[in-house]
């Protein structure tokens, strides 16, 4: 796993530990989450791609 992809983990860990502590945020934390999930997933994909063409 890439550096990239771990801080990825890790901020979507922090905005899930922020939405235990401030319930009423839940709504733009979970799009935030969503975007790092994003960012994670184009990062395996750019990946794979630089993989297959080693």
């Amino acid at each position: 796993m890439s550096a990239a992809t771990e801080y990825c983990d890790r901020e979507i860990a922090k905005c899930k530990d922020m939405i235990r502590n401030w319930p009423h945020e839940a709504p733009c934390l979970n799009r935030l989450i969503k975007g790092w999930q994003r960012t994670k997933q184009q990062l395996k994909n750019s990946e794979s791609i630089n993989n297959a063409k080693d």
